[in-house]
């Protein structure tokens, strides 16, 4: 399952229900995108390697971006940008998920489910 970058958000800042879900999934990722995303969050170098710890630890596998998914998340902002607001980090995201045939964990539902071809999991926050 590939995570979107809110779903660490929530778990770093506590919310119990993003942390069990991350816990209780045994095929951790996130894409390069996600975290290019979350590292601007960190507030210092320890917050960061708090954050890279946590990602080795548990076992996160990073996907990293290449022709094809670059190619197929530029189709997305091309067919959905106007539509319906597509932004190039959630096309990239996206276009990663379906390239690796995984599920995308997201608690921003509303910019991913235009998306064919994509398989969905909405998070929703017990808490904030």
């Amino acid at each position: 399952m590939i995570f979107d970058t809110y779903i660490l958000i929530y778990a770093d800042r506590g919310v119990e229900s993003a942390k069990q879900l991350i816990l209780g999934t045994q095929q951790r990722s996130i894409s390069a995108i996600t975290y290019m995303e979350y590292v601007p969050f960190c507030r210092n170098k320890k917050e960061l390697a708090t954050f890279e710890k946590m990602l080795q630890a548990l076992q996160f596998a990073i996907h990293e971006i290449d022709h094809g998914i670059s190619y197929h998340a530029r189709q997305l902002v091309r067919q959905f940008a106007l539509s319906h607001n597509m932004e190039m980090g959630d096309a990239l995201i996206a276009a990663t998920a379906i390239a690796r045939n995984e599920l995308l964990c997201t608690g921003n539902i509303k910019h991913f489910s235009q998306i064919n071809g994509l398989m969905l999991d909405h998070y929703q926050p017990d808490e904030i």
